[in-house]
């Protein structure tokens, strides 16, 4: 079961069943290990009753556990126990086994909780006051404070006094509904007030490994410390230089102290399966580390580098960074620019998201998402809070079940969504089109479609003022999605994302897009965030790492750029260089005028 395991790998796969930390360094293989760390726990483990659970933070993780632990358990012929296993998010985990049997309890609802997005029309009705105006209960936050809590609410994150936010979570609470942040306080309270749940929770899962444990929230670890408390075993692996969820307490401060605490067994992953060399001396001249790289250096051009970009001239840098690719011999679809937020790649894919009000904004972001972005599953979810936004109040739960499909019926209403998301002919109109004079009617037009669909074949009711909130305010009359200024050279379309969503990813060219403030907490090292962030981008990359760095900031950086391993780039590409065989850009071109996704529907 273990052949092909690292000696680093297969120690920790062997150790007894007892609380484990294993820190790992980025491409050190954790996937590989942790599955078969979870199938030789679930050998040693001989009750009957109880399961083990392995928990990680992202849907696309979980299912890469599944495959990854089923197939194993085919080739080494595992025996009907070795399937007593439980793959999923903390928060599903959590929601599945505690907050929807349990919750309605503590939050005296009389129905199953429900998650809301916040684009529901009822939640105009609940608001928390923080003393001085009222917000929206989307945006209030409760954070552990000891055995209680602290509420924050807005990007601000301003104090809101505890028995106005309480007054405001259990009104929601008594209707049932619960939004992401207040989905962990209800779990909380619910174990914490019905200690009968949180004694049958332990022994169903007696053990738990999580995997990115550095990004446990304060929630998440008072949650997990609580069943720790009742005897089960926690072990946890990641890495603390990749923690980019500060926002929500999670640091990798709860793995770091984990790996030193009294009856824990300690152990590293040092060895880099995923970078070559040059790369991860970057990474470690970054991270302060000394992680070996197992590849060896490649024959051709690759390794890190940068690049430098005029604010406004996005798509020069772009060109480069094509030109780059294809010197490097890197198929565009294996590349990636990364941004430090959503605002940042919402630049670089050339896309104008300053347009629309409300539903209106919602669905010209789920535009952008699908043509510039090349992200189906979240145009998929924009349309889909979009649309609960025109239903009437008496459908608060239809949401989650547009996303999460429970019955056949429900699973019509997502074909139909779906079908609307992904035809811009007949459904949600182009983004190349003007947005005042062409894309808003035609959206009107085909929304009426879509919501007459829905009430005659499925029942959904939909409000009286859907017109007035798909109003044409705050449009202009100028294409949602900007055509780049590049057109001559065929410049690839690269995937434009964000560090948190390619976390966990390995990809053979990352060009990580940067702010002078982004390359100096950079090369300052991860003991910041926006220094961690930075190493996560850096770390994706396989084979070419590119750095984009202003014009102006230059000077001033580049010795220390140098200093970390980073080479200047000498490409340059022609903003006006003709297409044909003697253009490297535009022999294998991809047509930019073309929207190139392959989506296949997994329901």
């Amino acid at each position: 079961m273990i052949d092909g395991l690292s000696p680093e790998q297969r120690e920790v796969v062997e150790l007894p069943l007892a609380p484990l930390a294993v820190t790992a360094c980025a491409g050190s293989g954790k996937t590989l290990t942790a599955i078969h760390r979870l199938a030789a726990m679930r050998s040693a483990f001989d009750d009957e009753h109880g399961l083990i659970a392995l928990l990680s933070f992202s849907n696309v993780a979980v299912e890469t556990f599944r495959a990854g632990y089923h197939d194993l358990m085919r080739a080494v012929g595992g025996h009907r126990r070795s399937m007593a296993v439980e793959i999923d998010t903390v928060d599903a985990f959590i929601t599945c086994n505690v907050l929807r049997p349990h919750g309605h309890r503590t939050m005296n609802a009389s129905r199953t909780p429900f998650l809301v997005e916040g684009g529901e029309a009822f939640l105009s009705s609940f608001k928390v006051y923080d003393g001085s105006i009222s917000h929206p209960i989307r945006d209030l936050r409760a954070r552990v404070n000891g055995p209680d809590f602290r509420f924050e609410v807005g990007r601000g994150s301003k104090f809101v006094p505890p028995a106005n936010a309480k007054a405001s979570i259990e009104k929601l609470g008594k209707s049932g509904a619960y939004t992401h942040d207040l989905g962990r306080y209800w779990v909380l309270r619910t174990l914490r007030e019905q200690p009968d749940i949180l004694r049958a929770f332990t022994r169903r899962y007696p053990h738990i490994l999580v995997d990115e444990a550095q990004d446990i929230s304060a929630e998440h670890q008072a949650i997990l410390e609580l069943l720790a408390s009742k005897g089960c075993q926690l072990s946890l692996i990641g890495d603390v230089n990749q923690g980019i969820y500060d926002f929500s307490g999670a640091d990798g401060k709860f793995l770091n102290d984990y790996h030193g605490t009294a009856g824990v067994t300690a152990r590293r992953l040092t060895v880099n399966y995923r970078s070559i060399p040059a790369i991860v001396k970057v990474a470690n001249a970054l991270a302060g580390t000394n992680d070996v790289a197992h590849r060896e250096a490649p024959d051709g051009f690759s390794g890190p580098h940068f690049i430098t970009f005029k604010k406004g001239e996005e798509d020069k840098a772009i060109a480069a960074f094509a030109s780059l690719c294809d010197r490097a011999k890197i198929d565009p679809k294996d590349a990636a620019i990364v941004c430090r937020s959503v605002d940042w790649s919402e630049t670089w894919s050339g896309a104008d998201s300053d347009q629309g009000q409300g539903v209106v904004r919602t669905f010209a972001n789920a535009v952008l998402q699908r043509e510039r972005q090349r992200r189906m599953g979240d145009a998929y979810n924009s349309c889909c809070v979009a649309i609960a936004g025109l239903l009437t109040d008496d459908q608060h739960d239809c949401l989650v079940h547009m996303k999460r499909p429970l019955d056949e019926h429900y699973r019509g209403i997502r074909r139909l969504i779906w079908d609307f998301v992904r035809d811009s002919d007949t459904g949600l109109p182009s983004g190349s089109l003007k947005a005042l004079s062409e894309w808003h009617p035609l959206l009107l037009d085909r929304c009426k479609q879509l919501l007459q669909a829905l009430s005659q074949d499925f029942g959904l009711t939909f409000c009286p003022t859907v017109g007035q909130r798909l109003a044409k305010k705050a449009l202009k009359d100028s294409p949602l999605v900007i055509a780049p200024d590049l057109a001559a050279v065929h410049v690839p379309r690269f995937r434009v994302t964000t560090v948190h969503k390619v976390k966990g990813e390995s990809i053979g060219a990352v060009l990580y897009a940067a702010d002078k403030k982004h390359v100096r907490a950079l090369l300052d090292g991860t003991k910041e965030e926006l220094g961690r962030i930075g190493y996560v981008a850096a770390t994706r990359a396989r084979d070419l790492l590119v750095l984009a760095v202003p014009e102006a900031a230059t000077k001033e950086l580049e010795a220390d750029l140098l200093k970390a391993g980073f080479q200047r780039a000498s490409a340059t590409v022609s903003v006006n260089a003709p297409r044909g065989p003697t253009n490297p850009i535009a022999k294998d071109a991809i047509d930019t005028s073309g929207m190139l996704i392959d989506f296949l529907e997994t329901d």
